[in-house]
C-alpha cells in the first residue's frame, strides 16, 4: 500500500474540513461497507465462515466474503495474540437463520463455543451466543424478516452518545429494531447496536474494525473532519485483483477503529 497524497495536499483537505461551514446538520446515510477481523489464518478462516455461516467470495480473494452488499474480512495478526471480541468496543456480530437450533449445533460442530443457552425472547426473536475457533463473540439469531448478516453489536459505557457519533458521521436511519433496541440502521441493510457497559479498543480484539463507504474519498474526509472526526490513517491506496480501492481511518467512541472505504463502481 501507498500513499496517494501529498503532505500539503492533505493539510490543505483538513484545513478545508475543519473551516467547512455548509455542510447540512444530519449526515447522508453512508453505505455500511464492511467488517475487518484478526486472524492467524485468514484463509482459513474465511473458509470457516463460508462453510459454516454461508456468502460469497469477492474481490479475487481468499480471505473476504460478501453478504448481500456487506463485506467480512480477515487480516493476519502476524503473531500478535488478539482478546476475544467479547468486552470490546466491537464486541459481536449478529447474523440471522431460518432454523437457529440446526444452525448453532452446525457451529458447534466445527468448533465453535456456546455461550448460555438458545433462548426465545417474546417481542425479539430466538437466539443464541456462540464463540468462533478464534475468539469473535456471534449472535445467532432467527429473524426471517432479515436473513443473513444482521447487525454488528457495540459496546460503550453511554450508548445514546455513542448512536449519536455514528449518526452526525455516517447518518443512517435512528430506529429501535423490533421496537425495542435503539439502533441505527445502515443502507445494505446491516444494523449497529449498542449495549452498555466498559470497554476496550478494537485493535486489542478480534474484531479490528468496522467500515462504510466512502463515495468520493476526498469530500468523505473533508465532511467528517468538518463534523469533528479525528484521522488516525491518512489516505492510502490499495490494488485488488478486481480494481484499486482508496482508504483512510477515523477515530470511533471509545477506541473504535473505523474505516472508510472508496471502491470502483463496478465492484459490489
Amino acid at each position: 500500500m501507498t500513499s496517494i497524497n501529498s503532505k500539503f495536499r492533505i493539510a490543505l483537505l483538513l484545513i478545508i474540513g475543519f473551516f467547512a461551514s455548509s455542510l447540512s446538520a444530519q449526515s447522508p446515510s453512508k453505505l455500511y461497507d464492511h467488517i475487518h477481523m484478526s486472524v492467524p489464518n485468514p484463509q482459513e478462516s474465511a473458509t470457516w465462515y463460508l462453510d459454516n455461516i454461508g456468502g460469497d467470495r469477492v474481490d479475487g480473494r481468499d480471505d473476504r466474503l460478501l453478504y448481500s452488499r456487506t463485506r467480512v474480512m480477515w487480516l493476519s495478526n502476524r503473531g500478535n495474540t488478539r482478546k476475544p471480541s467479547q468486552g470490546s468496543v466491537v464486541d459481536h456480530i449478529g447474523f440471522s437463520f431460518t432454523n437457529l437450533n440446526a444452525k448453532v449445533e452446525q457451529l458447534v460442530a466445527a468448533g465453535a463455543t456456546l455461550q448460555g443457552e438458545i433462548r426465545d425472547i417474546p417481542g425479539l426473536f430466538k437466539l443464541a451466543f456462540v464463540v468462533d475457533p478464534w475468539g469473535t463473540r456471534l449472535e445467532l439469531i432467527e429473524d426471517d424478516q432479515h436473513l443473513g448478516l444482521h447487525h454488528i453489536h457495540l459496546r460503550d459505557p453511554n450508548p445514546a452518545e455513542a448512536l449519536d457519533w455514528y449518526e452526525n458521521m455516517f447518518g443512517g436511519v435512528r430506529l429501535n429494531l423490533k421496537g425495542r433496541l435503539p439502533g441505527l440502521l445502515y443502507p445494505g441493510n446491516v444494523w449497529l447496536l449498542v449495549s452498555e457497559g466498559d470497554t476496550f479498543p478494537s485493535t486489542e480484539g478480534t474484531i479490528d474494525h468496522i467500515g462504510w463507504r466512502a463515495p468520493v474519498m476526498e469530500d468523505t474526509m473533508a465532511e467528517l473532519v468538518g463534523r469533528g472526526a479525528v484521522v488516525s490513517v491518512q489516505p492510502r491506496e490499495m490494488t485488488l485483483p478486481n480494481g484499486v480501492i482508496e482508504f483512510f481511518y477515523i477515530e470511533g467512541p471509545h477506541g473504535a477503529n473505523v474505516e472508510l472505504v472508496q471502491r470502483q463502481g463496478d465492484m459490489p
